[in-house]
């Protein structure tokens, strides 16, 4: 079965930008490149290559990636961390329309971030449904 194994960003300064995914999620750098062109990430699992386009030669620049999603198993931890490199809660969002399956105590599903450069990251401690009939995380 085919599978997820590559996200591109692109960003007008990958060094920082790889910086915030290190710190605020743990991802381990692969390359980066001395000139700041593009760095590459991964949790072992996904390939997360971070690109500064000169030119737009295939779609890659424009419009972009509206947002991805990182399972994660602390969640206030992660939160603080994210808000320490820069990132931003989307809080009326969250508020809003977020934690539909928890209660006040246990969130459940995606909690909405930004970047700091922008893009918008679906942070989740439960998981998502990745087969037909499955249930969040298995």
């Amino acid at each position: 079965m085919p599978r997820i194994k590559h996200i591109g960003i692109s960003t007008n300064d990958p060094g920082v930008c790889a910086d915030f995914y290190i710190n605020a999620f743990g991802l381990t750098e692969v390359e980066r490149d001395p000139e700041n062109e593009f760095a590459v990430l991964s949790d072992g699992y996904i390939n997360m290559t971070i690109l500064k386009f000169r030119y737009d030669r295939y779609g890659g620049g424009s419009p972009g990636l509206h947002h991805f999603g990182v399972q994660v198993e602390d969640l206030e931890q992660t939160e603080q961390i994210i808000q320490d490199e820069g990132g931003l809660e989307l809080t009326f969002w969250n508020e809003t329309y977020g934690n539909s399956d928890g209660t006040p105590d246990k969130w459940v599903g995606e909690k909405k971030f930004m970047s700091p450069e922008g893009i918008a990251i679906d942070v989740n401690p439960s998981g998502w449904k990745t087969r037909p009939s499955g249930k969040r995380g298995e």
